[in-house]
């Protein structure tokens, strides 16, 4: 009886079992039906499908910011506005330092012609910390900005008007704690004047920026070669010297700008001709394809075409994309000249001129010529940038346009191309050092309206759009401490000038200064000697002193043109100073390591961590 029981039992689990696998025939297990269903594959991003076959897919970089170096020097010229506050760690630096920068040359036990601790000593100098970026890729020998700040906790005053001696510009240890402030391996080198920004800034906007800060512009100068790193994601031997051969193909191989260092990274090169412009290269190198041979390119040409004319978001990408493909893709991208789409002609266009097409060059033209277009300033830049000097025909006109970033974009070109026809330039020398650019003044012809556009970055250049810009009369000016005074009584006066110097406070013999914007700035500029008639040239105004001047004197109403600062500034170009790159390593990462970025660590010591400066 209980055997039939269990029987039947059994018989009737089987035969639920049998129904839920008929149910089930196709797959329908049912315990999936209350579970939404799974959504399709996704397609891969667009950017990485524009991406694919290129050296960016296989690799990522590395050592692509901007890698920050430090240093501790003297800045001299000051007057009474230095100080003789110097932390101990720092002041022993520097006497050790400067006892080698100013020992008499050629050997012997001669004494230093002067001393350091004299010179750290006077109130004529500062004690200043020394802060740049050097670009990633930069070449042996490229010339970067430098950010000069009185040491916090001292009593400097202002380093207007002074100059930056020579330092050594080290990145930091940061294990060594204050040890790593004087520590660190040297990559670059500093000197030149001091530029104090005379306009107001953000915070105080009745008067200057911070008179402790300056920027020694072009200052730095690097020592060694600043490469770049590409770290493989899968690392592979065979891929790594592929990689190798195709860059050196594409860019040269003397010297070459790729080299395998193992199966996990390649190191890059910045090639001679991308010397002024190490970014673009690294870009390009991204954009690169690895594949080379006709048949690949004559088929990736066409996807580039049917990607850039269906989204122009990819734009950039393909406009490097074609670069690196070169000369032999011309072809198929000059139909896109004529493109309806904006964007899509711009970015065409780009990449025939910066391959050397002469057609691209009146398309270009057009661009930059045509108001209101959207990139209408990029085109004004690429027609500075180009191969082709016809290019400054086409800038020339742009100088007098109505847009006035238009306008310095055309100077700024212009100069690129060394065009003297519509520049005259004249250099004036340091009164401080010889050897040191104090001010370059560019006149540039234009019959638009007057405007002068003073750089902040690169060189010490003023530029004075407009040959006869007159000075409006009556006019007094006196600088805070008295060392320029200007004065015009009447509307047909010439102007009288007085320079008082900061050291002896004598007040120079007066100077007669025509009322004319260009003499005014080359009585200024101009060494105070005296000429072949007996009579004092010029002041030897420090840069920053004669922007301070045009600054006044727009603002007061006597120079009937607008003083336009340089947009970018070195502080932004630096960023917060408590934030610094982590020093490089001198050997490469280990290749057993996963591809990863460069990591952040914490920030040094700052300057306002240094010991108190002893009272003197």
């Amino acid at each position: 009886m209980l055997r039939s029981i269990r029987w039947r039992a059994a018989v009737r689990v089987a035969t639920g079992v049998l129904v839920v696998l008929a149910g089930c025939q196709e797959g329908d297990w049912g315990w999936r039906k209350s579970l939404p269903p799974e959504p399709p594959p996704r397609p891969a991003a667009q950017g990485q499908q524009v991406l694919a076959d290129t050296i960016g897919s296989y690799g990522l970089l590395s050592s692509v910011t901007g890698q920050r170096v430090r240093g501790f020097s003297l800045v001299v010229g000051l007057g009474e506005n230095g100080s003789r506050d110097c932390p101990t760690t720092i002041r022993e630096y520097l006497v050790e330092y400067l006892s080698l920068q100013l020992a008499p040359k050629g050997g012997g036990r001669r004494r230093p012609r002067l001393s350091p601790e004299r010179l750290i000593d006077s109130l004529d100098t500062a004690v200043v910390e020394v802060v740049g970026i050097v670009p990633p890729g930069a070449p042996r020998g490229t010339r970067f900005d430098m950010q000069v700040q009185a040491i916090p906790g001292t009593a400097t005053r202002s380093l207007e008007g002074g100059m930056l001696l020579p330092c050594d510009l080290k990145i930091f240890e940061v294990a060594q704690g204050r040890e790593g402030l004087i520590g660190g391996r040297t990559v670059a080198r500093a000197r030149g004047t001091v530029f104090t920004n005379p306009f107001a800034s953000e915070s105080n906007p009745t008067g200057m920026s911070d008179p402790r800060r300056g920027f020694a512009l072009s200052g730095g100068e690097t020592l060694t070669q600043r490469s770049v790193r590409l770290l493989l994601i899968e690392p592979s031997y065979s891929l790594a010297r592929r990689i190798e051969r195709r860059i050196n193909e594409r860019f040269g191989h003397r010297p070459e700008a790729a080299e395998a260092m193992s199966k996990g990274h390649l190191s890059l090169y910045t090639p001679p001709e991308f010397a002024t412009r190490p970014g673009h290269f690294i870009q390009l190198v991204t954009h690169l394809y690895l594949p080379n041979h006709p048949a690949f390119y004559e088929r990736k040409l066409r996807e580039l075409a049917r990607v850039i004319s269906s989204s122009s978001a990819d734009a950039e990408r393909v406009s490097l994309m074609w670069e690196g493909i070169g000369r032999v893709g011309v072809a198929q991208i000059q139909p896109l000249y004529a493109h309806e789409n904006p964007s899509v002609r711009f970015y065409a266009t780009r990449a025939g001129l910066r391959l050397k097409d002469a057609t691209a060059l009146p398309v270009m033209t057009e661009i930059a010529v045509t108001p209101r277009h959207p990139h209408r300033l990029p085109a004004v830049k690429e027609l500075g940038g180009c191969a082709f000097p016809a290019a400054t025909v086409e800038l020339t006109p742009l100088l007098d346009d109505e847009d006035q970033e238009v306008r310095i974009a055309a100077y700024e070109g212009l100069l690129q191309h060394r065009h003297a026809s519509a520049i005259q330039t004249q250099v004036f020398p340091s009164a401080l050092d010889s050897s040191e650019t104090n001010l370059i003044l560019d006149v540039v012809e234009s019959g638009g309206e007057p405007l002068i556009y003073v750089r902040r970055t690169r060189e010490p250049r003023v530029a004075v759009f407009g040959t006869r810009t007159p000075l409006t009369l009556p006019l007094f000016y006196s600088h805070p401490e008295e060392r320029v005074v200007l004065n015009a009584l009447a509307k047909t006066d010439d102007i009288t000038l007085f320079y008082r110097a900061p050291q002896s406070h004598r007040l120079s013999e007066k100077i007669l200064v025509p009322p004319r914007l260009i003499d005014l700035i080359v009585a200024l500029a101009d060494l105070p000697v005296k000429d072949e008639a007996g009579r004092l040239r010029g002041v030897g105004l420090n840069y920053s002193q004669v922007v301070q001047v045009l600054a006044a004197l727009e603002r007061d109403g006597a120079i009937p043109a607008r003083v336009v600062l340089e947009r970018e500034s070195l502080a932004e170009l630096l960023g917060p100073a408590e934030i610094p790159e982590r020093p490089e390593a001198d050997e490469p990462p280990s290749v057993t390591e996963p591809p990863v970025f460069e990591e952040v660590e914490e920030s040094p010591p700052a300057s306002s961590d240094i010991r108190e400066p002893e009272q003197p």
